[in-house]
């Protein structure tokens, strides 16, 4: 073959693979978008129309629905990151609670859909089990840096206790439960979970020998 073949043979490869990545991306911001608008979970038809890609191209791309949604769920992940940050570490503690409901209430109200689509397909499909299992993670992280005055103050268990409570009280989970099963507006939420962050922060710990 030729320079000049090489080069344009090259030059089609390059164009193919962009196409191919451009699809992949408009696949996965498709999925994103319709969850959001609440079709739970968006069926391959509706992913094909909105994203302007053909069903068969959706699946010679992915690895099937679940890789589909799998990669939808970490491009999301990347979107919430800065959610996630915590830069009220040193503010008063009534700051830290509201900002702390605040945050995880309007990530929820955003993204709640995408979650919980998480939450089914790890059930089935093991890279959904280790995003999900990230997630929660970057939570309990966020949890404990925006309490680390009062964390510092408890026993290494106590400590540990705290943040189970507080990560599980403002949950996706709660915040679904809440929502759907009681019928709780995302304001009725935020004022019920800033009361029972408040009590938990401000009680003293108990001795975790007493209750061995």
């Amino acid at each position: 073959m030729s320079e000049s073949a090489a080069v344009s043979e090259q030059a089609r490869g390059d164009g193919r693979n962009a196409r191919r990545e451009r699809g992949r991306a408009a696949v996965i911001e498709a999925v994103f978008a319709l969850v959001q608008e609440g079709k739970m979970p968006p069926s391959v038809e509706d992913v094909a129309e909105r994203s302007g890609v053909s069903i068969s191209s959706i699946f010679r791309n992915f690895d099937g629905i679940a890789d589909m949604q799998r990669q939808a769920l970490e491009r999301s992940h990347r979107q919430w990151a800065p959610d996630l940050e915590v830069n009220d570490a040193d503010a008063a503690q009534t700051v830290r609670i509201t900002s702390h409901v605040k945050t995880r209430i309007e990530l929820f109200e955003r993204a709640g859909g995408l979650m919980r689509i998480g939450r089914s397909r790890a059930l089935d499909h093991d890279p959904m089990v280790e995003g999900l299992a990230r997630l929660r993670a970057r939570f309990a992280n966020q949890t404990r840096e925006r309490f680390a005055a009062e964390l510092r103050a408890l026993t290494p268990a106590a400590a540990a206790d705290l943040v189970a409570i507080v990560d599980t009280v403002t949950s996706p989970e709660a915040f679904e439960l809440m929502s759907a099963a009681h019928a709780r507006t995302p304001k009725q939420i935020s004022r019920a979970w800033v009361s029972t962050l408040s009590a938990l922060l401000e009680s003293p710990s108990p001795d975790p020998k007493a209750a061995s």
